[in-house]
């Protein structure tokens, strides 16, 4: 929503927009300085997720300048700790994995928020995050289950929320069955 609260359009053609056009959302600079939870992905994730779409160790080698390479084991591609979950190719059962960092309070506990996608159920794991000092790191799965066909890209969100913060991510789930 725009801050007249109508919904944000994509130019020219007026469509109402989606995360592709906007991403995770509009930036709030006061509240930026103090997020609450971070997802930190390091040059281990991004290896990872070029290993998940498809690069050699040769096309590796030549983005990271070093000797990296893939493993036998594939990561799937939508495991990289960025603040977006997208599957483009759902199969109408997936799960995803995430990791937050606390650079808020030290004693502080998150409840989760799901907007699903259209015709898609999430359920993340666990649905409480309580952080006992700043820097701590807390994994969490989230799991997609198709609950009636859709075609194209549908949306969604994802917040962790306490008093003082709602940490939003955008949820894309795509599904292209003729």
């Amino acid at each position: 929503m725009d801050k007249n609260k109508n919904n944000i359009t994509a130019a020219p053609q007026g469509r109402t927009a989606n995360p592709f056009d906007f991403g995770a959302g509009l930036l709030r600079p006061m509240k930026a300085e103090n997020p609450g939870l971070v997802y930190d992905a390091g040059p281990t994730d991004y290896v990872n997720f070029l290993c998940g779409i498809g690069y050699d160790d040769s096309s590796l080698r030549l983005v990271t300048g070093d000797h990296s390479a893939c493993t036998s084991f594939r990561p799937t591609a939508s495991n990289l700790n960025y603040p977006s979950i997208t599957i483009s190719e759902f199969n109408g059962n997936s799960s995803v994995i995430r990791t937050v960092t606390n650079v808020g309070s030290a004693n502080s506990t998150y409840t989760v928020s799901i907007s699903p996608p259209r015709g898609i159920s999430v359920q993340v794991v666990p649905s409480v995050l309580t952080f006992n000092f700043y820097g701590q790191n807390i994994t969490f799965t989230v799991q997609f289950k198709r609950v009636f066909q859709t075609r194209g890209y549908v949306f969604g969100s994802l917040s962790w929320v306490n008093g003082n913060q709602r940490v939003r991510i955008p949820l894309v789930v795509g599904s292209f069955v003729s």
